[in-house]
């Protein structure tokens, strides 16, 4: 077995455990000592009591240098103790057994007393290992509790990481959920225009190629910057306005500037986006506008507002109630908690704003 010698001086924490422990030995040798400073003699009939030579202070140092020196070995020979849980015990009380044998040599050190070296009395002999157990027993306790703190803050980094693990395919699975059922509207349709307008046929699938360089790339991640979410928004409508006709959807875009890198979730903008357009623009006859915005918000200066504003069908019973938005909602909350949040709201002089607020990063 290899042993090594481990001083308690090592940290700031080490050290002010040893300044402790001196000034604990301090107090514990003046109570030792206090009846031989004062000359108290209990036994007398009158129990006088007189200050006795200023010599005595040697008394007291010796006896709390005594005191101190035990812990210190204590200290020392604890790195030597085995870890396994059986066997430690029986280990501590031989460590116990072997500072207590070593009481009188220390106490001869520190001319705390002339007696040989062993114990003169049972007196003696159970003062000293009373002393070195209180030494073996506090230097366990307080290993005992530091382990015991280095593996709650363990516990909880691994429960932190775990929880954002956690929230990672939480959010990959609820991404998953979203069916971007206007795909295959989109290729109907696109299907049509080859047979009918092979010019608008190549528009429309230049758009669509876009719109899929754009999108495939935000599906396998949980956040994205807003610039790249604006442009994968545009390339949607896009394909919109291109499949339904821009005299049935007008389109417009209000983004602060300085806003491109600030991190949002993916496809956030895309779900409001696809909810205007499948719930309040679809359902109209004569179509609508659907105006998106990105500013920081007026209210709360560091919070960012998203907003797709749309002049169709209005609010529905089942608005907000959709998989899309459900959807969102849920992953706002996975990935902000309550400091993010999803609201409807009515739009003048029709249709619905519905609005993301979020920590601007």
């Amino acid at each position: 077995m290899q042993f090594t010698v481990s001083l308690p001086f090592a940290t700031r924490a080490d050290r002010r455990e040893a300044l402790i422990a001196a000034g604990l030995s301090l107090m514990l040798a003046a109570g030792m000592q206090a009846p031989r400073i004062l000359g108290c003699n209990f036994g007398d009939e009158d129990g006088s009591c007189r200050w006795n030579s200023p010599s005595t202070l040697s008394l007291w140092l010796g006896t709390a240098m005594w005191i101190w020196s035990l812990w210190l070995a204590a200290s020392i020979s604890h790195a030597w103790l085995p870890q396994a849980g059986d066997q430690r015990p029986l280990a501590l009380g031989l460590q116990i057994l072997a500072l207590g044998l070593l009481c009188p040599a220390l106490g001869r050190l520190f001319a705390h007393t002339h007696a040989p070296l062993v114990a003169r009395s049972l007196y003696d002999l159970q003062v000293q290992f009373s002393y070195a157990a209180v030494a073996c027993l506090s230097v366990e306790f307080r290993q005992r509790r530091r382990r015991g703190d280095a593996d709650a803050e363990s516990l909880q980094l691994d429960a932190s990481a775990l929880a954002r693990r956690l929230d990672e395919a939480r959010t990959a699975l609820l991404q998953a959920q979203v069916e971007p059922h206007f795909l295959f509207n989109t290729l109907a349709h696109l299907r049509r225009l080859a047979q009918t307008d092979t010019q608008a046929a190549r528009a429309m699938l230049s758009e669509l190629r876009i719109y899929l360089a754009a999108a495939l790339p935000e599906l396998r991640q949980s956040e994205t910057s807003l610039g790249r979410e604006i442009e994968l928004v545009r390339a949607f409508l896009a394909l919109h306005q291109r499949r339904i006709g821009s005299d049935r959807l007008q389109l417009s875009f209000e983004i602060a500037p300085g806003l491109d890198e600030a991190v949002v979730p993916s496809t956030c903008l895309l779900t409001l986006a696809e909810n205007a357009v499948k719930h309040g623009i679809a359902p109209q006859v004569e179509g609508g506008a659907i105006r998106v915005l990105a500013v920081p918000d007026p209210e709360q200066p560091n919070m960012l507002r998203l907003e797709v504003a749309d002049t169709g069908a209005g609010m529905a019973k089942t608005s907000g109630g959709g998989t899309g938005l459900v959807t969102l909602r849920a992953r706002l909350a996975a990935l902000h908690g309550t400091e993010a949040r999803l609201s409807l709201h009515l739009n003048e002089p029709q249709g619905l704003i519905a609005r993301v607020q979020l920590p601007w990063r």
